[in-house]
């Protein structure tokens, strides 16, 4: 009882440090847009994008420069120089830089989306001015292109669109054009100033620079310090906007004791501009055969993991649906979508999401989708509402979730689960002190009471500290049946059973920088980080207390190491090994160290390693990862990853040794022709497989798919070698266009 007296207090002096973090003075709020502007003229004539800059049109253009340095740190006047331009017509915006550089070069991929890490610029544009929502769109100093969409914070770069762009590189600097379709913005007629910014990537100096003085402590593409672009007439949208995106697959499949079996699908993607700012996205069996296959990891913990998201029917406005919540509990993740109660794959029948602005202050998002029964499920109708109501960068939002069985398009009674969620967000105009609260619940058939989701927290972050207090309840009856819940399921080794137990997670971590203007260290990060989670009747479940140090160097290298201190209360047995007795349910008290070590990531040859060693419950647990990149500038990369964990507890627990193996090979034939091939080995999971992509894009966002993928059941034999069983194979042909 005592040491759970000084948990609460301990808990309790964290929320008061963190507190008064808010009573640090800040300065007035810069008015970034009425001090970068830029304007922009419409053009007559025509512009070849080529990446030349010599159309009659950027001869007149009114020009942006006088970048400022944003990393390694806050400075004006980067060096070396960048000059923008911007012009549009009726049917696209145009945009231009010319990006002074006499250092060779640096490219890590010609792949699409693979940005940060090579020369490069981008645009960021908020047409309605929100400064919280932008869309991005980028271009290497090799002509690879990087889009994204950019919401709450986040970075979401797997959604793409179709738009032109072209550089040219020259002795003393490389230049860059694009036209990007006014239809795949969603902008008001009646706004003729957008907010705008620029990021460029320097890599040889390790720098990035943007147009507008964005403050140190807060990521380039940020449109909350976003200057203006001003129309002298602002262009109007185009009507009768839309995409039609059809696919023709056909596949060959051989699985374990089944004959060889060939198949062929069609299907359909569309979108279509409902109004200028309003965007409804279709789907009719969908096919996501060349979606890059998961990178699969070692699992150490007693909970589930996360994985993102990467088709892109779900990917525009995704913030709407998926932001709800804190990462260990979402109301709505898009990968449950198409699986069954068995987490097996399942065909979509069809899909609609309309998302988007109604005004330039509240946004909206509605989706349905029918996916086709199995074997373990019925057929299941899934529908989210949400809307969001901004005031600056604050924010009120709601969601209502549905999902409901159905037997020959009938709903079964009995088979749902409904969610509710409601949350606001108080965030200071210079985003340097925010605070946000969230009520969620759950309904579900003969479930009653003990059904929440409760979530509240502060933050403070300046170029110097950086602190969060965070709280969130999960009550043990709230299910997220179109969601993710980390660890409210609890496995019973022993009954061979999951029993469901509520959890009050909390966290108060500090965080403080020192970004050296001079030497070979570009940035000191010192952390405290705590969390401490409750079982309902608020006894201590597990608490972790760690302290950390990491260095950043100019040369992008990078160091870390950290002391961490572990207390938990397992609940019920648990077992980690195959070869050995349950940990018992008790109290276990351990502490560990770790460290890291990435090397010069531009580089031909890079490479990383970290690892950590101490206790573990009641033994120990040695870890090493090692990694290595061989690039070929600009057209290739070849990289292997190992993973070794040796656990190791008294003897009737058993002891395993847990090995991982990835490889991945890229090779970027052209910008438009590559082949990517993952190879897994995980023996945790009995798994082996060869995933190989081979893609051709012989039109904008036009594609050919050839996908080969070889999984193998690695069996590991009592005192012998390994058995490896092929489990299925398969040879996948997909075409697409975008119409």
């Amino acid at each position: 009882m005592q040491r759970q007296k000084n948990y609460h207090l301990l808990f309790f002096i964290l929320i008061i440090s963190g507190l008064s973090f808010s009573a640090i003075a800040q300065p007035e709020v810069t008015e970034f847009k009425d001090i970068f502007q830029l304007k922009i003229k419409k053009t007559d004539t025509p512009i070849k994008i080529d990446g030349i800059l010599d159309d009659e049109s950027w001869l007149t253009a009114n020009v942006g420069g006088n970048f400022w340095q944003k990393v390694p740190f806050f400075a004006e006047g980067a060096d070396p120089n960048t000059e923008v331009r911007l012009t549009y017509d009726d049917n696209n915006l145009y945009v231009s830089a010319k990006c002074y550089q006499k250092e060779k070069i640096i490219i890590q991929s010609l792949k699409r989306d693979e940005y940060w890490d090579s020369d490069g610029i981008a645009i960021i544009l908020d047409p309605l001015n929100t400064r919280t929502n932008a869309f991005l769109f980028g271009v290497t100093a090799a002509g690879a292109q990087w889009d994204g969409l950019r919401a709450s914070g986040d970075i979401n770069s797997d959604w793409s669109n179709k738009w032109y762009s072209d550089v040219h590189v020259t002795q003393d600097y490389w230049s860059m054009e694009m036209a990007i379709p006014l239809r795949i913005l969603r902008f008001s007629p009646d706004q003729d100033s957008w907010g705008m910014n620029f990021v460029r990537n320097h890599i040889n100096e390790n720098e990035y620079h943007n147009w507008t003085a964005v403050p140190e402590s807060f990521w380039p593409p940020d449109p909350a310090f976003a200057g203006s672009l001003i129309f002298e007439t602002p262009p109007i949208p185009k009507k009768g906007n839309f995409n039609i995106i059809p696919y023709i697959t056909s596949s060959l499949t051989k699985q374990r004791d089944i004959d060889p079996k060939i198949t062929a699908n069609t299907g359909l993607d569309a979108r279509v501009s409902v109004t200028p700012t309003l965007n409804l996205d279709l789907t009719f069996n969908p096919d996501f055969s060349q979606i890059e296959v998961d990178e699969l990891v070692t699992n150490l913990t007693r909970f589930s993991i996360f994985l993102p998201e990467k088709r892109t029917f779900f990917l525009e406005n995704n913030d709407l649906f998926a932001d709800f919540g804190y990462p260990d509990v979402r109301p709505f993740f898009s990968r449950t979508i198409g699986l069954d109660s068995r987490r097996q794959a399942v065909p979509i029948l069809y899909g609609a999401r309309l998302t988007g602005n109604l005004t330039n202050t509240l946004r909206l998002g509605v989706m349905n989708i029918h996916s086709l029964a199995s074997d373990n499920s019925n057929a299941q109708n899934q529908s989210a509402f949400s809307m969001q109501k901004l005031f600056g960068r604050s924010f009120v939002k709601g969601m209502l979730l549905n999902r409901q069985g159905y037997d020959d398009f009938s709903a079964v009674e009995g088979d749902y689960g409904r969610n509710t969620s409601l949350e606001a967000a108080y965030v200071r105009d210079d985003g340097q002190v925010s605070a946000w609260v969230g009520i969620h619940h759950s309904f579900k058939p003969e479930v009653s009471g003990n059904t929440g989701f409760y979530t509240a927290g502060f933050e403070f972050n300046n170029p110097a500290w950086e602190g969060i207090i965070a709280s969130a309840i999960t009550q043990e009856n709230y299910f997220a049946d179109m969601g993710f819940v980390a660890r409210i399921q609890n496995y019973d080794a022993v009954r061979d059973t999951i029993i469901r137990i509520g959890f009050n997670d909390n966290i108060a971590n500090l965080t403080y920088r020192i970004r050296p203007l001079k030497g070979i260290v570009a940035r000191h990060n010192f952390n405290v980080n705590n969390q401490v989670i409750f079982n309902p009747n608020w006894t201590l479940n597990e608490r972790t207390n760690q302290l950390s140090y990491s260095m950043a160097f100019r040369n992008t290298a990078q160091f870390n190491v950290g002391y961490t201190s572990t207390g938990i209360d397992l609940l019920f047995p648990f077992s980690f090994v195959s070869d050995g007795l349950p940990l018992e349910a008790k109290q276990y008290d351990f502490s560990f160290v770790s460290a890291g070590y990435s090397s010069d990531e531009r580089k031909l040859i890079s490479y990383g390693i970290n690892g950590r060693t101490g206790g573990f419950y009641n033994g120990r647990l040695n870890q090493a990862n090692a990694d290595v990149n061989f690039r070929v500038q600009p057209w290739g990369n070849l990289s292997f990853g190992y993973q070794w964990n040796q656990l190791d507890f008294p003897e009737e627990y058993g002891q395993e040794t847990i090995t991982a193996f990835l490889s991945t090979l890229e090779i970027g034939f052209t910008q438009n022709l590559l082949w990517t091939t993952l190879f897994q080995y995980i023996d945790q999971s009995e798994f082996m497989g060869i995933n190989s992509r081979l893609m051709w894009r012989f039109a904008p966002m036009s594609d050919i798919f050839l996908v080969y993928v070889d999984n193998y059941d690695v069996f590991n034999g009592v005192g012998g070698p390994r058995d490896i069983q092929s489990n299925n194979r398969a040879l996948v042909f997909k075409i697409n266009y975008w119409y």
